[in-house]
């Protein structure tokens, strides 16, 4: 088992800044004859705080959880964690193959749920992310493309680069490079770093970096083993 943590920060010149962190325990169900990996994943805390065009805003699913009611919550905060309670501890499970990549896209193990698999589904190419065939040596390159989970028609591909290996970690600059949308957002590039454990192949952390479209200023998205 594995819980990482997820985390958005944005700070942009004119508009203020957010930041989001969801907490995700993965545990690895099954390795199947065919060398893919089942895995069974679930939410155990949402966090969001912003201040955007003046107007503030803080939710933390533990704190609620903790305080057993929502009395303090403004509107536009209730709104928000009536939406994302619904998936904490909820259980989705999906399928990797050998190298990393998705052979099975995340489903609700309760079939009565009624809910969006998108938000999960983001989580879904990790811990693992995608790995080349080829032994891993400095310099290897290899790529990976997918689709935004939440814009399915939004391209995304992913460019790994073997930058260090010591004699306890993995490190690989990752480039991601994102599609435009719809016209109303032009292509972006995030680059960054992932480390990884040499020995047990565990995702220790990483972080990626991209120049907002709007209002300036950078948009950092990292993950890391609680």
């Amino acid at each position: 088992m594995q819980t990482l943590v997820f985390g958005t920060n944005t700070k942009a010149n004119k508009m203020g800044f957010f930041e989001d962190k969801n907490e995700v325990q993965f545990r690895l169900d099954e390795i199947k004859s065919d060398s893919s990996f089942v895995f069974t994943g679930k939410v155990k805390r949402m966090q969001y705080k912003a201040d955007l065009f003046g107007e503030k805003e803080n939710v933390d699913t533990e704190v609620v959880k903790a305080l057993n009611n929502t009395k303090k919550m403004s509107d536009t905060e209730l709104e928000m964690y009536n939406d994302i309670k619904q998936y904490l501890d909820q259980e989705f499970t999906f399928t990797l193959d050998k190298y990393g990549n998705l052979i099975k896209s995340a489903t609700f193990k309760d079939a009565s749920l009624f809910i969006d698999t998108a938000i999960v589904e983001q989580y879904t190419t990790v811990p693992t992310m995608s790995f080349p065939k080829e032994d891993l040596a400095v310099g290897v390159t290899w790529s990976y493309d997918t689709t935004n989970p939440l814009i399915a028609s939004q391209k995304i591909k992913f460019t790994y680069t073997v930058n260090d290996i010591t004699k306890d970690k993995i490190f690989i600059d990752v480039t991601m490079d994102i599609d435009g949308f719809g016209g109303m957002l032009k292509k972006n590039k995030a680059e960054g770093t992932y480390e990884i454990d040499r020995i047990t192949k565990r995702f220790i952390k990483g972080k990626r970096t991209m120049n907002m479209q709007t209002g300036g200023g950078k948009a950092i998205y990292s993950i890391y083993e609680q």
